[in-house]
């Protein structure tokens, strides 16, 4: 990987596209290291961490249902915390892409969570991709993000999971972007999807979120997923199509169910995260 140091050296024919990426590159970090910052917040919320093992954030990528990446080597990676930032890092995700077909690239994938849970138990993916250039032909990429170990909350009247996915596009046609769903402890929701309204900047049209009963009851130590599949089209060397994407797995106990379904269907999970984070800075 020597000398491979930013998505203009491992991504041929991307030159006149480098500048506008890392602008939008430096905008996606600031944006999810809020996120991640304001999930870790609900780590310390009523349960400490001598409550649970120490389970780590994991993520796989597969390109088309075919070759599959664990990128956990590639992170940085805590029971609250994952991202793959580095410009090492992406380079070799991105090399393993491309040299298998893909026609997709990242400059920035990683995930947060609020281990070992509190009043909700949260699991969020996040990052930005794109296609264009000489790239690979393969449109098809699935993500897939998991936590074990949660111990709260716990309920024996059981729980409901929900699921809340966004996506930012530009220069992707109307009608295909994503599709997203979550699990808990292999109980998943509907799968839905973030479609794309047209090629100019736009955050698409879905049917999500989604939810799923759990239970009764909702046990301990339980497992998160979230998998995300893109579809985008090629893009070309000067006009790349991007979606900069996020999924959010998030659990509460049922007898108050419609505080999690007023986070879900009034505003999507992550824009939630982000306002208690504020809330919480300007509080201190």
């Amino acid at each position: 990987m020597a000398g491979r140091n930013d998505h203009r050296d491992w991504s041929p024919g991307l030159s006149s596209f480098a500048f506008s990426m890392e602008k939008k590159e430096s905008y996606s970090m600031k944006k999810h290291r809020v996120l991640f910052l304001g999930l870790a917040l609900f780590a310390v919320m009523g349960v400490t961490a001598n409550e649970a093992r120490a389970e780590l954030i994991s993520v796989t990528v597969s390109i088309g249902g075919g070759p599959v990446l664990t990128t956990d080597a590639l992170a940085t990676v805590t029971a609250t915390s994952y991202n793959i930032n580095s410009p090492a890092g992406i380079a070799a995700l991105n090399t393993f892409l491309s040299s298998n077909g893909s026609a997709y690239q990242f400059t920035n994938l990683g995930g947060a969570s609020n281990f070992p849970g509190s009043t909700l138990g949260l699991l969020g993916l996040s990052g930005l991709a794109f296609t264009g250039g000489t790239l690979g032909t393969n449109t098809a990429l699935t993500i897939h993000e998991t936590e074990s170990g949660f111990t709260a909350p716990t309920s024996p009247l059981g729980g409901v999971l929900g699921s809340s996915s966004s996506g930012t596009f530009t220069n992707q046609p109307a009608g295909s972007g994503q599709t997203a769903s979550s699990s808990f402890n292999g109980s998943t929701t509907p799968t839905y999807f973030v479609r794309s309204t047209g090629t100019g900047v736009n955050s698409g049209t879905t049917n999500g979120p989604m939810s799923v009963g759990i239970g009764p009851p909702l046990p301990s130590l339980y497992t998160l997923d979230n998998t995300l599949t893109l579809g985008l089209a090629i893009g070309t060397t000067g006009v790349p199509v991007t979606d900069e994407f996020g999924v959010t797995a998030a659990v509460q106990v049922v007898p108050e169910p419609s505080t999690i379904v007023t986070m879900l269907t009034g505003l999507p999970l992550p824009l939630v995260m982000f306002a208690l984070l504020r809330r919480r800075r300007a509080a201190a």
